[in-house]
């Protein structure tokens, strides 16, 4: 076997890979004896069949595979031994491989184009900046205080429509004359008549009653065609090009009457913890505080490692990372999308370089024992809130392990776990000046 590295740029490089029969034979001999073992043909025994017919009926298709295997395995081990990082996977070059012949060729040469990872460090440096903090105004309480009264309120079926009830009732698409359409759209469906915006269409709502037929634009009564889409069963593109009127019969009204601010719906939100609606209040603000304190964190943490993308300037081997992309996902994208959407994928990339690159200098890892603790106070912490007891210590490790077997949970906690460590890094390197901001203010800005 003979590899060699051939430098386009800084950015780039093929590796052409030479294979002779001493590097792959033995593999495909030991596979052609295996199927030789296995193989039952009429007039032989099983296990006794010619090699030679064997070889004749496999040996393209075990040639092809185990040149493949040794060609995948070289080119990994000569990237790892040589400590080349690399973006993506190496991929066939254009127009330097030629078209392979099975049945007769035993010497076999390859080329793969690399695209390589930039070479930068990253200095966080002792400067200044702005951590926004979210101030929980009385306005946000008193809106959360609503949402609870709501949530645990009554629900009765009053006999006229009002603002804020949610109508039941049927769709039946009409023509131009008004008639029904014989397969025009039929749905069941609700109207939150909080959401709709039209006053005319509201007009039109409220004072109804249980059996009255109204003709409406469906367009009035939601914000958009995924909404609408949602109201009448049709796709969004349906919903986008609908030109017809509907007559929406009432069924039913469903009204909520708020819970009473006192002593019983604190007892069902916080249980017997909280007995005045100073506590409750207090409550509310402690919790709101903790959520917005994570969005100030995420927003903290996306915009200095945005602000380190930007002062680097990280360069890419982009035409390559257009081609991996395409060969990746041929059956999913095409180039003309590639070429789109290039410029978001690229800053994603740099994004998650910068960020691997300050994990790798600053020696963060999060290890296997550390991921199962973490898991393991969250799952007891949830149980016990909901539970109002602790859980059984087999019962714990036995639903952390479930947890931890699903990969795409696992990975969404280490990713958590280093989120966490980097921020914890940054907020100890940079100089935080802590502003108080409106809520409004904040997330106008995301």
């Amino acid at each position: 076997m003979n590899i060699t590295q051939e430098k386009v740029s800084h950015l780039s490089s093929f590796l052409k890979v030479k294979l002779s029969p001493v590097d792959y034979q033995q593999r495909v001999d030991v596979q052609l004896k295996e199927l030789q073992r296995k193989a039952s043909m009429p007039g032989f025994r099983p296990g006794k069949v010619p090699v030679g017919m064997v070889k004749k009926m496999y040996g393209k298709s075990v040639l092809a595979e185990e040149v493949n295997k040794v060609l995948n395995n070289s080119v990994s081990e000569y990237i790892s031994s040589n400590k080349i990082e690399i973006i993506g996977q190496p991929i066939p070059a254009l127009d330097k491989n030629e078209k392979l012949d099975w049945d007769n060729q035993q010497e076999f040469e390859f080329t793969f184009e690399l695209g390589h990872a930039p070479e930068f460090s990253v200095e966080i440096e002792q400067e200044s900046f702005e951590y926004k903090m979210i101030k929980v105004e009385d306005a946000l309480i008193d809106k959360e205080i609503e949402d609870m009264q709501r949530r645990y309120g009554k629900v009765n079926h009053p006999d006229h429509v009002e603002k804020n009830d949610l109508v039941f009732g049927d769709f039946v698409e009409l023509d131009h004359e008004g008639n029904e359409q014989v397969d025009g759209i039929k749905k069941t469906s609700t109207i939150a008549t909080d959401k709709v915006k039209n006053e005319q269409a509201l007009a039109s709502l409220i004072g109804s009653s249980k059996g009255d037929h109204l003709v409406m634009d469906p367009h009035n009564l939601s914000e958009n065609a995924t909404d609408l889409s949602a109201m009448l069963g049709i796709t969004a593109a349906q919903a986008a090009s609908l030109s017809s009127s509907f007559k929406f019969t009432i069924t039913n009204i469903s009204r909520v009457s708020p819970a009473e601010l006192n002593e019983e719906l604190y007892n069902k939100v916080y249980g017997d913890s909280v007995s005045s609606i100073e506590a409750f209040r207090a409550k509310i603000k402690g919790e709101m505080s903790s959520m917005f304190n994570a969005d100030s964190d995420k927003y903290f943490l996306t915009s200095v490692v945005a602000g380190l993308v930007k002062k680097y300037d990280i360069q890419l081997p982009e035409d390559f990372l257009k081609r991996w992309l395409l060969f990746v996902n041929e059956k999913e994208i095409n180039a003309t999308q590639i070429e789109k959407e290039f410029p978001i994928y690229a800053e994603r990339l740099r994004t998650q370089m910068v960020i691997n690159k300050i994990i790798k200098q600053n020696g963060i890892e999060v290890k296997e024992q550390d991921i199962r603790n973490f898991v393991k106070d969250l799952v007891a912490k949830q149980f016990a809130s909901y539970n109002g007891t602790e859980m059984e210590e087999n019962d714990l490790e036995d639903t952390v392990s479930r947890v931890l077997k699903n990969e795409k949970e696992y990975n969404r906690i280490v990713e958590k776990m280093y989120d966490d460590k980097l921020l914890e890094l940054l907020k100890s390197k940079l100089k935080l000046n802590f502003t108080e901001v409106s809520f409004e203010d904040f997330y106008q800005q995301q």
